[in-house]
């Protein structure tokens, strides 16, 4: 599940003073501010990046990006090989790709695209979204089972309690771990 700013009802502050150089203009409305190129593949990641809850049909992609039909085609096979896209086939003539939000590689493309932001305006949305990722998706895969002196952390609006020295069991199916370690 990837997790958006708008979805944690938290909102940075940007400073309409803040000058972006000339040079980096055009890169400002691309999630990754011009740092992969300018390929179609690229352009097809920055939209499904920048709108995950979307579907794509080819022909959309072709007046969004502006190349020609097998350039989307041969991207949109890619991606879905990669595991970045699935393909609908309900109707062959006509398919639809749906953004694979199961995928590590979209969230982690996420969070580099709040990283461009971050750096280009000086925000902290990629922390923001790492932390709401960590609190939902990561933590409760982890059992508190022994603890000694405990820790309040906040980050912004979100305060949550960790021990110094944590003895921990972690779940991955029918297999327990027990890890020990300084937090």
């Amino acid at each position: 599940m990837i997790m958006y700013i708008s979805e944690l009802n938290m909102t940075e502050e940007i400073s309409p003073e803040t000058e972006i150089p000339r040079a980096l203009e055009r890169y400002v409305n691309k999630p990754y501010g011009g740092l992969f190129g300018n390929s179609v593949q690229v352009n097809v990641v920055e939209e499904i990046v920048a709108d995950p809850y979307s579907n794509y049909r080819p022909k959309d992609l072709e007046e969004i990006i502006g190349a020609s039909p097998p350039a989307i085609r041969r991207a949109l096979g890619d991606l879905t090989t990669l595991g970045l896209l699935k393909k609908d086939l309900s109707d062959a003539q006509h398919p639809i790709y749906h953004p694979n939000l199961d995928s590590k590689k979209i969230i982690a493309l996420t969070f580099l695209a709040y990283a461009m932001t971050d750096d280009r305006e000086g925000t902290n949305l990629m922390n923001t979204a790492i932390l709401d990722y960590f609190i939902k998706n990561i933590k409760p895969e982890v059992e508190l089972s022994a603890a000694a002196t405990a820790a309040q952390y906040r980050y912004g609006d979100t305060t949550w309690n960790e021990s110094v020295i944590m003895i921990a069991n972690t779940r991955e199916g029918d297999k327990i771990t027990t890890v020990t370690r300084e937090v």
